[in-house]
């Protein structure tokens, strides 16, 4: 990995193409202003990336989707100071390339970063920040910010640390900036409206950044160790189709799968088991929460918050998974985390563990087959399967001492609007043809994932919030944690009401 300025060639312009591919309630309300939220369409606002045609990424109807840039724009070749992360795979493949290799996604970013640059004359340097997918760039930032001096004109940072620098009145407001369309499908609709106050957006999440996808909590399952158990009888992608997959029919899938495979007498390490979860605080607790949509902070129809984390659909989710988690031997609890957390299901003892999108990279060498599906919903009356992200996936924003918004805005909308068409065909692309066949079922599976992709106020400012998902990760650490996640929750609710009303504040005072 490199470190420095970058400043992208705007050489081989011939060969750019060549890369391019409820609960509800009362009382205890708090009250934001409604007014100026963008019109929502969907959780996510992303259409559908289908593979029609195996060789051609951009088969899906993408590449035809067009911008409302002008076309006449010319910023003179202006340098744009982009400072963003960099210091791992996740966070250098979302902007890093410096020419072409004939790797898929590269040369796909290759593509984006050029076409953008030549369409509007501007030259990028490119700043990457030595910080990986868990970590934010804040201190820089503040410190150039606080100087007065020019050094970035577009940042991008980590979703969890950029929402405390919208609060400190550093940040631009991008809603009145020219040529960025909001309502355009590059952008995630849920993110812009939980995170829109007094009709003000202060930060953007969208297809620009990788990580909105890569880090996209997904159900991972050994195929190859499913199909033997189940015959073959069991059709799981079917199972999402019909709206059936949900954490009972989960629980109902692992509860028979239990072998004394290394013949101790005891459930532990060597067995077989139907699911792995990590024994302590873990993001795998965000993936399943996320994906029932409890909401631990809720807004009524009048605008008001109230604290929804004692409702009855709560108590619902902590039951089913209790019963996934702590009864019977349906899951298998250890350690292994972050790079370790496919070891089970690749070495064919576990069928079933949860882990961001970016996971597939964890099982290059695996020799079993396996599949993707969405995290199980938490009952079928859910009306859609939902996804959180990582809340360190990147997100966008424009420092207070810009000299020129309006061309940054044009930079960021001509680098998203390219991402649609060519970054994430390309993506998905190569996560279709990571290990397993590229199926039809595989590409559903993809489509809903990404069609589900949402979050919420009480994860995105979960810093501010007295960390809600913080709470989540405790309930699910133990099984007596989850038994008491009646009284622990409530315990919370003047503390966190309290963060949400101080938070409020805050961005009533910004001008």
């Amino acid at each position: 990995m490199k470190n420095g300025r970058r400043i992208l060639s705007l050489l081989l312009a011939a060969l750019m193409l060549a890369g391019a591919v409820s609960c509800s309630g009362g009382g205890n309300g708090l009250t934001d202003d409604p007014a100026g939220k963008p019109e929502v369409t969907s959780d996510a606002g992303i259409p559908a990336v289908t593979a029609d045609d195996p060789e051609e990424p951009q088969g899906n109807g993408r590449s035809e989707v067009k911008d409302s840039l002008p076309d006449d724009l010319d910023f003179g070749g202006a340098t744009l100071h982009f400072y963003t992360r960099g210091g791992d795979r996740d966070t250098l493949m979302e902007f890093e390339a410096e020419e072409l290799n004939g790797e898929v996604v590269n040369d796909a970013v290759y593509a984006r970063n050029l076409a953008a640059q030549e369409r509007l004359n501007i030259v990028m340097d490119l700043i990457l920040a030595d910080v990986n997918i868990h970590g934010g760039t804040n201190s820089q930032i503040q410190k150039s910010v606080a100087s007065g001096a020019n050094d970035y004109d577009l940042l991008g940072n980590g979703m969890y640390s950029m929402m405390s620098l919208t609060m400190e009145n550093i940040l631009l407001p991008m809603n009145e900036l020219p040529y960025l369309d909001f309502s355009a499908p590059w952008y995630n609709q849920a993110f812009l409206e939980q995170t829109n106050f007094n009709g003000h957006n202060y930060t953007v999440m969208g297809e620009i950044g990788q990580t909105m996808i890569s880090g996209a909590f997904v159900m991972f399952f050994n195929k190859t160790l499913f199909d033997t158990f189940y015959n073959g009888e069991v059709n799981l992608y079917q199972i999402v189709n019909e709206g059936e997959w949900t954490i009972d029919k989960m629980t109902s899938l692992c509860e028979p799968v239990y072998q004394d495979a290394n013949g101790n007498g005891t459930p532990d390490e060597g067995d077989i088991f139907g699911h792995y979860f990590t024994n302590t605080d873990t993001l795998g607790a965000d993936s399943f929460y996320g994906a029932a949509r409890v909401e631990y902070l809720k807004k009524g129809d009048d605008g008001t918050w109230f604290f929804n984390a004692t409702c009855d659909r709560m108590f619902t989710f902590t039951e089913k998974m209790h019963k996934l988690l702590f009864e019977g031997t349906n899951t298998l609890r250890l350690p292994y985390n972050n790079d370790q957390i496919m070891d089970t299901m690749k070495a064919d003892q576990t069928i079933f563990v949860t882990w961001m999108l970016s996971g597939i990279d964890l099982l290059r060498d695996m020799e079993s087959d396996f599949g993707i599906l969405p995290m199980p919903k938490l009952d079928t009356a859910q009306e859609k399967y939902a996804e959180y992200v990582h809340d360190a996936s990147s997100s966008f924003s424009i420092p207070v001492t810009e000299p020129d918004a309006a061309m940054v805005a044009a930079f960021l909308e001509a680098m998203s609007a390219e991402s649609f068409r060519t970054v994430t065909p390309a993506y998905f692309e190569t996560a279709l043809k990571a290990k397993y066949s590229r199926d039809s079922e595989t590409s559903q599976m993809l489509d809903i994932i990404v069609d589900g992709i949402y979050l919420d106020i009480g994860y995105i400012f979960g810093g501010s919030l007295n960390s809600p998902i913080g709470k989540i990760r405790s309930l699910l650490a133990s099984a007596r944690s989850c038994e008491n996640a009646a009284s622990s929750l409530a315990k919370n609710e003047k503390v966190t009401m309290k963060s949400l009303e101080k938070l409020l504040e805050k961005y009533e005072g910004i001008k």
